[in-house]
């Protein structure tokens, strides 16, 4: 009895261990970090136990809390002690666009759910300033601690990188209520050792310009990026992961002040203002009607383009001006950044005498200096003379009054106007006489002109015909003249059975009757084949593209050269069916 019991135990064992695996297909989401700073990016992986067109990720739902990077997609097949396992794997970037507790949400992927996952976003301040053993840092100062509203500083960011990194970008800083923008630099990275390491240095410079006025604190411009790791499986066994880094360098102080209470003006702040009179408006005479042609430029150190004031010309409403559209730009003076209003109009007097141009005027702030002053252009007083025109005219009427020969200027007024009607006479009488002979060959030229463009487009349609028909003609040979090729080239290589060189000259060949085929997944859906003969070739070639990335893989080639040369054969077969269908 305990013999047989003894039997029974060891042929359960037996058929147990003899079943092949059966695993429930589950999909999972993970995250390498559950709490973020607001604008840090962090990795969500998503892993499905199973391969198939069926499997499909959709990140749409992620939108309204994240900044939704593209994802990776990996498939891995493996064969291990008997069990045969797939899975695919998706891996994409995100950026949480607020603060506070935001959840990614379950993710459907064929039939099977992913579980929601609570992801905590602080605002950013004292975090993560390097890598470990400070492979990755970042150091940042500012050329001023105190400035006035609207008066801009320098930030400065120098990252230090001494590791290899991936995906890598630079965010500007953080200020609420300023005006921030990059200042573009040409200059390459350079290098530097300090503890033993050997970095790359890169310098990021922007300008901050604050809006609003008390003690402030700039958040540091942020490193996003991924490095490979190392990691430990086993005491035999490592593998190279992914982990995302958010790097930011230390916060900056900055105390920014009110406008001065006894300023008076428009409030401008620089350490230098000047206004410029571009042309020297005493260098010529001008005369009543003549345009004065007029520019004048503003040049404010160290302030945004758009900071810079109008200039107000304070001309009577009596004078007639026009400008032109304002030009504006940035430059650099003595190694000081300088933007520029520079307004050009022309001036046109209606009368002669002294034209005053009246004193131009801004008020400033001057931050060297804490006290206000007035960049200025002085009135200036031009001479306009009467047109020389109007005296030419003037002076032949007075002459033509106090003539004492009017008589004998009216009688060769008189004969100069019977001359000129009797020419007048003539004209016509000629006109009249060629008018007829004109009408004719004007409408003889006109329908020989519509009988050529009528033969024109006759022949154009008629070669255009023959040149279609010759094109379809000839195309069907030479494609299979590329198609029959191709095939050749395709035997000869899958007799040697190099996955390598069957893969490409597989896509080679079927490209020759589908342009669009990329992958060879796509292959089997446009062969003529029978759904059986279809799977099978779908089967070998997922197991062609494993033999080309390990090169232990089996694979049989055999298979597969038989399964062309059915899928040759019957496509030869349609093309002749095609062929005979044209030239009945």
């Amino acid at each position: 009895m305990q013999f047989l019991q003894k039997c029974l135990t060891i042929i359960l064992l037996l058929v147990t261990f003899s079943m092949p695996a059966i695993s429930e297909t589950q999909a999972t989401a993970s995250v390498n970090s559950n709490s973020v700073f607001l604008g840090d990016t962090f990795i969500l992986t998503v892993e499905v136990n199973e391969t198939g067109s069926d499997y499909q990720f959709d990140t749409s739902e992620l939108n309204n809390n994240f900044v939704v990077g593209r994802p990776s997609r990996s498939q891995q097949t493996s064969y291990i002690n008997g069990e045969f396992t797939q899975q695919i794997t998706w891996s994409l970037r995100l950026q949480a666009k607020k603060l506070g507790e935001l959840t990614i949400p379950s993710f459907k992927i064929g039939d099977v759910s992913t579980q929601a996952i609570k992801i905590e976003v602080n605002k950013p301040g004292k975090q993560q300033q390097s890598t470990a053993n400070d492979t990755i840092f970042i150091e940042s100062t500012i050329n001023k601690n105190k400035v006035y509203i609207d008066q801009p500083v320098i930030l400065e960011s120098k990252i230090y990188v001494a590791e290899n990194i991936s995906n890598a970008d630079v965010q500007a800083p953080i200020l609420e209520g300023a005006n921030i923008e990059q200042v573009v630099l040409d200059q390459p990275a350079s290098q530097i050792v300090r503890n033993g390491l050997r970095y790359q240095v890169f310098t990021y410079q922007y300008t901050i310009t604050p809006s609003t006025s008390g003690e402030v604190s700039i958040t540091s411009p942020l490193l996003t990026g991924a490095v490979q790791k190392i990691q430990q499986v086993n005491s035999y066994q490592q593998r190279r992961v992914t982990q995302a880094i958010n790097i930011r360098g230390n916060d900056l102080a900055l105390s920014v002040k009110e406008m001065p209470a006894n300023f008076q003006g428009d409030w401008l702040i620089s350490e230098d203002v000047r206004l410029i009179e571009n042309n020297d408006l005493h260098d010529k005479e001008y005369f009543v009607g003549d345009p004065i042609t007029r520019s004048i430029s503003l040049q404010v150190a160290s302030i945004a383009l758009d900071k810079i004031p109008e200039i107000q010309l304070n001309y009577d409403s009596s004078l007639r001006y026009y400008p032109d559209q304002d030009d504006l730009k940035q430059g650099t003076i003595n190694g000081t950044l300088y933007s520029q209003r520079t307004i050009t109009h022309a001036i046109i007097a209606n009368k002669s005498g002294q034209l005053i141009l009246p004193e131009i005027k801004i008020a400033w702030w001057n931050s060297k200096t804490e006290k206000q002053e007035f960049a200025t252009l002085l009135a200036q007083t031009l001479t306009i003379k009467p047109s020389p025109v109007s005296n030419n005219t003037t002076n032949v009427n007075n002459g033509s009054n106090n003539s004492s020969n009017n008589s004998d200027l009216e009688s060769s007024t008189d004969q100069s106007d019977l001359t000129a009607a009797a020419q007048q006479k003539n004209s016509d009488t000629d006109s009249n006489g060629n008018s007829d002979d004109q009408s004719t060959q004007l409408i003889i030229w006109q329908i020989s002109t519509l009988v050529l463009l009528l033969l024109l487009i006759l022949l154009s349609f008629y070669h255009l015909k023959v040149a279609r028909s010759n094109k379809v003609i000839m195309q069907e040979p030479k494609r299979a003249n590329s198609q029959s090729q191709q095939y050749k080239a395709l035997l000869s290589v899958l007799k040697q059975a190099k996955p390598n060189d069957v893969y490409a000259s597989l896509l080679r060949y079927f490209q020759t009757q589908q342009p669009n085929i990329k992958l060879l997944q796509q292959i089997s859906s446009f062969t003529g084949l029978s759904e059986d003969h279809k799977q099978q070739l779908q089967e070998n070639l997922q197991q062609l593209e494993l033999a080309c990335s390990e090169k232990t893989h089996h694979w049989d080639a055999e298979k597969l050269l038989i399964l062309i040369k059915l899928h040759h054969q019957v496509t030869s077969q349609s093309d002749l069916n095609h062929i005979t269908d044209l030239n009945p």
